[in-house]
């Protein structure tokens, strides 16, 4: 089973697409930290409750399809991503709202009036859980105590992991999720690879898991 990370694209050399980021508020609306159903650990940040208020920052003139934020929990998408998603019977988004812009934030020389009409945006949750990391094909390396405990959300501080490996005897058959012991990483199926290959979407790029690492031994 081949499984993806949904990632940022470089934009400094994809050049032609748009590159979209978004943030939530100062005054956002935060509920409970989503806690493993075995060990009790935070293995999410705080639930984002309404209203649904984000600054959109701008890195050329062309709106994203699909962004994504600091945290990774969430996704923002417009309507185009939406409908077709739904339209696919694809699983793993959950749509809880409209996401209302309140700042553009313009990056590389973009100038507001270069910019169109903002699209209609909604906050997607990822679902987590469906799947987990295999450690130890990924070749993850934890600080010394931190390695994880629990099976479950395998949970640890990685400072390094050359791949992503999924166990797919862990995963359920969901398109797009959070996959336990890889923090906010956005995992994909090759359904969810097929659809989006099939799709002009900009912003953002669907990559094989196998060449998604991530180096932080000398942070």
């Amino acid at each position: 089973m081949n499984f993806y990370i949904l990632t940022n694209r470089d934009f400094q050399t994809e050049k032609g697409h748009a590159d979209t980021e978004w943030m939530t508020t100062d005054d956002v609306n935060l509920g409970a930290a989503t806690r493993c159903p075995v060990c009790h650990g935070v293995i999410e940040g705080k639930l984002w409750l309404p209203p649904y208020k984000i600054e959109l920052e701008m890195f050329t003139k062309q709106f994203g399809n699909v962004a994504l934020g600091t945290g990774g929990v969430e996704l923002v998408v417009d309507d185009y991503f939406k409908s077709n998603f739904e339209n696919a019977s694809l699983t793993g988004l959950e749509f809880i709202g409209e996401a209302e812009v309140v700042k553009l934030i313009c990056r590389n020389g973009v100038k507001k009036k270069q910019l169109g009409a903002i699209p209609k945006y909604s906050v997607a949750r990822i679902k987590y859980g469906c799947a987990a990391i295999d450690h130890k094909k990924s070749g993850s390396v934890f600080d010394d105590g931190d390695e994880p405990t629990c099976d479950y959300c395998r949970l640890g501080f990685i400072r390094y992991y050359p791949k992503i490996v999924i166990d797919e005897n862990t995963w359920d058959g969901t398109d797009i999720f959070l996959a336990r012991g890889i923090g906010a990483k956005i995992a994909t199926s090759q359904r969810f690879k097929d659809w989006w290959d099939s799709y002009n979407f900009n912003n953002c790029k669907v990559i094989p898991a196998e060449e998604f690492g991530r180096d932080h031994r000398w942070s």
